[in-house]
């Protein structure tokens, strides 16, 4: 998500915008970090505490991608797959030490909240998914029996209990993680940032990477005014990485996505609308996702069907996506409405690649990436320091990996959102 506007979340943030500047010269480094969203980020805070030289490079502004943009559910759950199902995909071992991962995500981003005093309007009153369909349906019981085994905090919602928490919606039911939550993803991109600049990183914005290069023992990470000479090269850059690896775009598909916040609901509309604050999904494939905000207007994403800039149009037709389900909501145009990219793989695991030898990408979450760039994050940064090896992770550490037929499968990413609707009427009729 990013273009460099003043975006809903930016501008009721209460956290201080972090000051960057561009990188001018040369510099040397331990670890280079590219990109300074969530994943970065907490690597840099990693490696800074442990007392690694550390720089991070960002093309943009802090906040102004895809980690600063998004709809900030804090959830503790995979994006399509059940933990036996991720046990079946990675092994038993490792799928164990990802469903741990997903599962306790939510709570260690929550410390990190609290240690550093980031005044991110953090709200964990938990996340439900409500689901759309009889099929929808039985899988979230599998989800959640499944969680439930597992040792998670959730709770099962039949159909009146949603429409109960939700205020409204034709669900069939659902459950509720209660370790979940939401939050102003800008406001936490610039309290990171504020962190690894405290624990001693060296922050720069607005210094788009061209190239890597290998010489000697190191790599030169070069921008246009400068360059960072390092031992280690960790790329956390997604949806907008560039083309400074060769392929490296080929390892992700992007997903656009759009957004909008109403205004301020008065207090009796906000009794009857999500009373308990949760945050809510829903199980269509026409995303639908959706929170209050700090100001006491929902904040809702969804999926986009082209990639244009439809700001007005969108504030009305997206709107009535959503007066349509809870009629409480006034129907008038959003307040606000923005669009960006979000990156994805087939199969909606993370990604951990040796690029090269001292070169490790960390990232690409599907959606899903607040909670677990936590610990994905830190977890990078430990193994490119030796502190870690793979067989603590998901999956061991493998070469680039990129998406079968990609090219076809960006074409498709922007345009099956119709089919994505014609599908979900069709559940609801079956």
């Amino acid at each position: 998500m990013a273009d460099q506007q003043m975006h809903h979340w930016r501008k009721i943030s209460k956290e201080v915008e972090f000051a960057g500047t561009p990188l001018r010269g040369d510099l040397d480094a331990d670890v280079v970090v590219i990109g300074a969203g969530f994943t970065g980020l907490n690597a840099a805070i990693e490696l800074a505490t442990a007392g690694t030289r550390v720089v991070v490079l960002e093309g943009l502004d802090i906040g102004q991608a895809a980690s600063g943009r998004n709809n900030g559910q804090v959830i503790p759950h995979h994006s399509k797959k059940s933990p036996s199902e991720f046990a079946a995909l990675l092994g038993q071992k490792r799928g164990d030490i990802y469903n741990e991962m997903v599962a306790n995500a939510p709570l260690r981003l929550f410390e990190m909240i609290r240690k550093y005093d980031i005044a991110c309007d953090l709200v964990s009153k938990g996340w439900m998914q409500a689901c759309h369909s009889l099929e929808a349906l039985k899988r979230a019981q599998i989800f959640h029996a499944e969680w439930k085994a597992f040792g998670c905090e959730v709770e099962w919602l039949d159909s009146s209990a949603i429409a109960e928490k939700i205020g409204g919606g034709d669900f069939l039911g659902g459950w509720k993680a209660l370790n979940a939550g939401y939050l102003n993803p800008y406001a936490l991109t610039q309290g990171l940032a504020r962190a690894a600049a405290q624990e001693g990183a060296v922050i720069h914005t607005r210094s788009m990477v061209t190239a890597i290069e290998k010489r000697g023992n190191g790599w030169f990470v070069k921008t246009a005014d400068g360059s960072v000479r390092a031992a280690k090269v960790l790329v956390a850059a997604n949806a907008v990485a560039g083309h400074f690896w060769p392929s490296l775009h080929k390892a992700m598909i992007p997903v656009r996505v759009y957004q909008i916040a109403t205004a301020s609901f008065s207090q009796d509309v906000q009794r009857k609308i999500l009373p308990g604050r949760e945050g809510v999904s829903d199980t269509s494939r026409d995303i639908r996702a959706f929170r209050y905000d700090s100001t006491g207007g929902l904040a809702m994403v969804g999926s986009h069907t082209v990639w244009f800039n439809a700001a007005e149009r969108g504030k009305r037709k997206v709107m009535h996506r959503l007066t349509s389900l809870l009629p409480q909501v006034p129907d008038v145009p959003a307040a606000e409405y923005w669009e960006g990219v979000i990156a994805v793989v087939p199969d909606k695991v993370p990604r951990l690649m040796e690029l090269a030898p001292g070169v490790l990408f960390a990232g690409i979450y599907s959606g899903r990436g607040i909670a677990m760039s936590t610990v994905w994050g830190r977890n990078a940064a430990q193994i490119l320091t030796g502190r870690l090896t793979d067989s603590a992770m998901p999956m061991p550490i493998g070469g680039l990996q990129t998406v079968a037929g990609h090219g076809v499968g960006v074409q498709v990413a922007r345009f099956i959102h119709p089919w994505h609707r014609l599908q979900d009427r069709l559940d609801k009729r079956a």
